[in-house]
């Protein structure tokens, strides 16, 4: 695992959080709004309160899973694993225990050049599903700080600033590519998509994009089209690897 992927997630953050940030989620007159839940939950990681957002977060997701409304559910319950496994992870980091494997359903992330110059500035993280539902959520975090390691090294610690749901499940032929480009010139920042690959392998370009992501770091929101006509997007290995 390269620094950069490892660093697309958040911190530390001390796993002694008081249970009060859970407790205030339970007892707020806008708990009962899954929608307002899920928005906070994102604002406690920009503060480091990771047990205070999984807690929104899980309460999100059954108030979503009330209104039936399954989709939002498992994006709720996917950015929860997330949480989990990172602060794990970072607890690992803090005491100084070596390598750590990245689980499978982590499947990429990469590093986005913020307005000062600093290389992972913002970072896109994507993570699977366990719900068939969808086939996993989209994550644009933005670096916080870095954290030293007793190694003498340091991780970086990142909230996250949106989210979107990736749905349907990638069909028969489909994969991620992550390097994609307007055909208009216009530069969009991690631009990545879902397209056909089947059948494309000896292809420079994949002719069928099923939808397209970008991250617009200037108003810290991810953002995505279904059709991509207007992109073009690169076979990074064209007749194999």
């Amino acid at each position: 695992m390269t620094a950069a992927m490892a660093a697309c997630g958040p911190t530390p953050g001390d796993r002694e959080i008081e249970a009060s940030s859970g407790e205030l989620a339970q007892s707020s007159p806008q708990a009962t709004n899954p929608e307002t839940l899920f928005d906070r939950a994102l604002d406690r990681t920009e503060t480091q309160d990771w047990q205070g957002a999984i807690a929104d977060l899980k309460e999100a997701a059954a108030g979503f899973a009330q209104q039936g409304d399954e989709r939002r559910q498992a994006m709720a319950e996917a950015i929860v694993r997330y949480l989990d496994w990172w602060l794990g992870w970072t607890e690992q980091q803090r005491e100084g225990v070596e390598g750590g494997v990245m689980p499978d359903w982590q499947s990429f992330g990469r590093c986005l050049e913020d307005a000062s110059g600093q290389i992972c500035g913002y970072a896109l993280q994507f993570a699977q599903s366990e719900d068939d539902q969808i086939e996993g959520v989209l994550l644009l975090q933005k670096h916080l700080e870095d954290v030293p390691t007793p190694g003498g090294g340091s991780y970086p610690v990142f909230a996250i600033v949106d989210a979107e749901v990736v749905y349907p499940p990638l069909g028969a032929g489909e994969s991620w590519t992550p390097t994609c480009e307007r055909l208009d010139g216009e530069s969009s920042p991690g631009m990545m998509a879902i397209v056909t690959s089947g059948g494309y392998e000896d292809s420079e370009y994949y002719p069928e994009v099923r939808e397209v992501w970008w991250a617009n770091v200037e108003e810290e929101s991810l953002q995505s089209q279904r059709s991509g006509d207007a992109v073009r997007c690169f076979n990074p290995c064209p007749g194999g690897c």
